[in-house]
């Protein structure tokens, strides 16, 4: 059943007379009653809402700046749009509430439970949530510029897009929280527990990242120019601690550790791993799928990189990184220069890679004029006819001889 407000406390903070605050100095041990009630624009600026139950009402618009809301409850309450500017929420209730748009510039919500809470394109600029339980709650968008959230917990808290940037986040909690496009651009993070977040394309520039809990953590194409990271705990809970000085080497290192299939993985690329790069347009899939059938009949896992489509920058940092991570190469040089190029530009910083051309007869007639022929671990072009030639040779031709040459340059 749906709670209904006091009529006579809806009734004097309803009044235009602005008589509120006086009935509360007047009547000490009252605790308003408020829950349910339409308050949609109402001007509540300065007023005294302390220990008030606002559970259920709806206050979207409503005028709450330098309102004192300690310890009142607005459980599922609506406040999208409300100006809670300088607001004081402290130990406030404001579980599954709809905050969405509104302005807590500068409030106080220390302590505050806003659990579920729709914070999504809130401004909360240098408000004060130290302690705040925010858990599970959507931040989308929000704006907490230089905001005080020391030991506040965003437990699965969906902060995508949000502007954390200077804040003051020491002990947080921000375990399984979302922190996709999040920016913390010189967020004071020491302390905080990371275990399990998502980073994604995350600011981290210039932020302090010390002495956080970051078991579980995963990253990716997160900004990290100018952050302190030092002394990251990768191990769970009541484990000994080990820890390392860089989100991504803790990335790494937990993966290893803490995932069997993940660090046989890992440790088997260089084992198994076989870089195969060329230009591969819809005509020339059946090439590809041969070379890739023939690695897989011989236990080895092929890891394709297709010059089709120009990318905006050469690809030779690509091939140095894939070529180290391989057992041997098979660039396919049939008609494209970028792959031979490529070569020429990358082959020598690759010792221990063994390299198999192969080019299709009537294809680049340039492959062998390549300078990188001279060294040792190049082998000589295979040439092949067709696919139906490639997939009869192949084998014998390439693979054969290629693996040959690994072994050979191992021993050296």
């Amino acid at each position: 059943m749906k709670a209904m407000a006091n009529v006579r406390h809806l009734e004097i903070v309803r009044a235009p007379s602005g008589g509120w605050n006086d009935w509360r100095r007047k009547n000490t041990r009252v605790l308003p009653d408020l829950a349910g009630a339409d308050l949609c624009g109402a001007d509540l600026a300065g007023a005294n809402l302390a220990k008030a139950d606002l559970s259920g009402a709806r206050l979207e618009g409503a005028g709450l700046r330098g309102a004192n809301l300690t310890r009142a409850r607005f459980f599922g309450a609506q406040l999208a749009g409300a100006d809670l500017n300088r607001a004081t929420l402290v130990k406030a209730n404001l579980s599954q509430a709809d905050l969405a748009g509104v302005n807590l510039n500068s409030a106080d919500l220390s302590q505050a439970f806003l659990i579920k809470a729709n914070l999504s394109g809130a401004s909360l600029v240098e408000a004060r949530l130290e302690g705040a339980n925010l858990g599970q709650a959507s931040l989308f968008r929000a704006n907490l510029t230089r905001a005080a959230l020391r030991k506040a917990s965003f437990f699965k808290a969906d902060l995508t897009e949000a502007d954390l940037s200077e804040t003051d986040l020491d002990g947080a909690n921000l375990q399984e929280a979302v922190l996709e496009r999040t920016n913390l651009r010189a967020a004071n993070l020491s302390n905080a527990n990371l275990c399990f977040a998502t980073l994604l394309r995350t600011n981290l520039e210039k932020a302090v990242i010390d002495n956080c809990s970051v078991c579980g953590i995963s990253l990716w194409d997160v900004d990290l120019k100018d952050a302190r990271q030092q002394d990251l705990d990768i191990m769970p809970p009541q484990q000994p601690v080990l820890a390392v000085d860089n989100l991504q080497t803790a990335q790494l290192v937990g993966m290893l550790l803490h995932q069997q299939k993940s660090r046989n993985d890992v440790f088997s690329v260089s084992l198994n791993t076989v870089l195969v790069m060329g230009r591969f347009p819809p005509e020339r899939k059946p090439v590809l799928e041969a070379i890739k059938d023939a690695l897989r009949r011989c236990d080895y896992s092929p890891l394709v990189l297709d010059f089709l489509v120009p990318g905006p920058r050469d690809m030779n940092e690509t091939v140095k990184t894939l070529g180290r991570m391989s057992r041997f190469i098979i660039a396919d040089l049939t008609d494209d220069r970028r792959v031979a190029q490529t070569l020429d530009s990358v082959v020598h910083y690759l010792p221990s890679v063994p390299i198999q051309p192969i080019v299709r007869e009537g294809g680049s007639q340039a492959a062998e004029s390549r300078h990188y022929f001279k060294y040792h671990w190049v082998l000589p072009v295979c040439r092949f006819r067709d696919t139906d030639d490639l997939v009869v040779r192949i084998d014998r031709s390439v693979i054969a001889p290629v693996e040959k040459k690994a072994l050979e340059v191992r021993m050296k």
